[in-house]
């Protein structure tokens, strides 16, 4: 459990010193912003990874984090979002969608760790999803629903240009984008750690759902 609330401190203190580094949801105009934004997310993955399920399913956990994070999607950031909206604020309203994309990554991660799930099953989950946030998949589909031609070039694809060091032409955004959609699929692809520890012959239904659900205290070493 140290290493829990080792982690479980170092992501609040990221996520502290970024609001003091962007308090307003400052743009991607730096590589080393682009990381800070980065860090936090990586820090409340492992996190997650190493929480404990058992000892969190004793008090349906699970249930109230569902509703817990239904409840802070649609009373905190859909309220905010329509009302940047109606103030006609769009960078106001891109900062909040930047914040809720990851939060509901590291949400279906949760899950899936309190539901049993291994903490590598978690990490390929958080990293390929951010892989495909991070690749500009989002931005193609923008122009592509709307039925429009996709521009020559992407000036508006901060985390493309601090990344190539340059404003991305289309065929340097599709590159983009392929290459960070491969990567996703081989994290999900990455085969888990071996089991260390498995169950007992002649275990209970507890130890044999503990055991299903991704063999946690292997997944914690």
């Amino acid at each position: 459990m140290k290493r829990f609330f080792g982690l479980v401190a170092a992501t609040l203190v990221s996520g502290v010193l970024l609001v003091a580094l962007a308090p307003d949801g400052k743009q991607l105009d730096s590589l080393w912003l682009f990381l800070a934004y980065l860090l936090p997310f990586v820090l409340a993955t492992e996190t997650i990874a190493a929480l404990d399920p058992v000892w969190l399913r004793r008090w349906r956990l699970p249930e109230v984090v569902g509703v817990l994070t239904f409840t802070a999607v649609f009373c905190g950031f859909v309220p905010r979002m329509f009302d940047r909206v109606i103030a006609d604020d769009f960078e106001g309203f891109y900062s909040l969608v930047r914040v809720l994309a990851p939060l509901l990554i590291l949400a279906f991660g949760l899950h899936q760790r309190l539901g049993g799930s291994a903490a590598a099953t978690v990490r390929r989950i958080c990293y390929a999803s951010i892989l495909v946030m991070l690749s500009g998949l989002e931005d193609l589909s923008f122009w592509l629903w709307r039925g429009q031609p996709v521009p020559q070039r992407w000036d508006w694809a901060d985390h493309m240009t601090v990344r190539l060091g340059h404003v991305a032409s289309r065929t340097e955004a599709y590159v983009f984008i392929a290459a960070h959609l491969v990567a996703a699929v081989a994290v999900l692809c990455w085969p888990s750690p071996p089991r260390l520890v498995g169950p007992p012959a002649g275990a209970g239904p507890a130890r044999r759902d503990t055991a299903r659900g991704g063999d946690f205290l292997a997944d914690r070493s």
